[in-house]
């Protein structure tokens, strides 16, 4: 008599058996997965996500830092699935297509560096990327050039002072007074960036009178929802050649943060900030890493963003 195969019971099925409905959703990368980011021990960005549904509790990490290009604006993504309660992991592929959405790349100069900036402006426009240049001391020919090229023009102090070895007074005077001689000559400047990013929290509530946006520079990354950028304080995450100093590094930390904020979405805002640009500038960036910036963000169909498009 022909034997009839057993059944087998949920618990000696396969995990990827057992799972698959939860590895299908995965690999649909649809909007019901709650993707997010941290930064490990090291400070390397891993995106993670959770779901949740019939067959289990999840936490899902991908690996966007390397992401295989496929053709077509479209990647190859590798992850590794976790049940929670089991601990069974499985791993699987899913393409991603980044989609036209509204996560995007605030992307801001410093100083006076308007000679060179000034040089790039037809790099800015063979990617159609728009920046914002904060500018120090008073209003200069460059500002109408700037604006007229599609870009934005924050403040940045009379003389790059730092504001936290000032009284309330000192600080109106080279922060807050200086801003109306733009805005009377028709340069409506409506974004502070801290000199060296160094302040007091008691300077945000002051500075918020004059400005809507407050902007910070530090090395940590962070994102910021499209949203509530208006009438906040954010920090900008430094791209200088001095802060990165190798090449190679500068072209992997530039792709994992873009796909980041592309691949989370969420109408997620990624803020970038540099000084010069040049070759050989410690505090700037050179002509091929800004190039690459600009390229691997309209690739991705990342957006660009101005401190001004948050002005109200």
């Amino acid at each position: 008599m022909k034997e009839i195969p057993l059944i087998p019971a949920p618990e000696d099925l396969p995990p990827s058996f057992e799972f698959e409905g939860a590895l299908e959703k995965i690999k649909r990368n649809g909007k019901d997965i709650d993707k997010y980011f941290i930064l490990d021990g090291e400070g390397r960005i891993v995106v993670k996500a959770s779901l949740y549904d019939e067959s289990g509790d999840f936490e899902i990490t991908y690996d966007l830092e390397n992401a295989s290009e496929i053709g077509d604006s479209a990647y190859e993504v590798a992850f590794s699935c976790s049940e929670k309660e089991s601990g069974a992991v499985l791993n699987g592929v899913l393409v991603w297509k980044p989609l036209n959405a509204e996560a995007g790349l605030l992307l801001s100069f410093d100083d006076d560096y308007t000679d060179s900036w000034e040089r790039n402006f037809d790099l800015f426009d063979k990617y159609n990327a728009k920046v914002t240049f904060f500018i120090n001391g008073k209003p200069v020919p460059f500002c109408a050039k700037a604006l007229k090229r599609g870009h934005d023009v924050g403040y940045h102090g009379l003389s790059h002072r730092d504001l936290r070895r000032m009284s309330r007074f000192e600080v109106y005077r080279e922060a807050v007074e200086p801003a109306e001689a733009f805005r009377d000559a028709g340069i409506p400047v409506s974004s502070f960036a801290y000199p060296y990013g160094f302040y007091e929290h008691w300077m945000h509530d002051a500075l918020f009178r004059s400005f809507s946006v407050l902007r910070g520079y530090g090395t940590t990354y962070h994102l910021y929802n499209k949203s509530e950028i208006w009438h906040r304080y954010i920090s900008s995450r430094a791209v200088d050649n001095t802060v990165i100093p190798d090449d190679k590094d500068f072209y992997r930390l530039v792709t994992i943060m873009l796909r980041t904020v592309k691949f989370v979405d969420k109408k997620m805002v990624l803020p970038l900030t540099t000084h010069d640009i040049s070759a050989t500038a410690s505090w700037g960036i050179s002509p091929r890493r800004l190039e690459y910036l600009l390229k691997t963000a309209k690739d991705l169909g990342v957006e660009f963003y101005r401190y001004g498009d948050f002005a109200r």
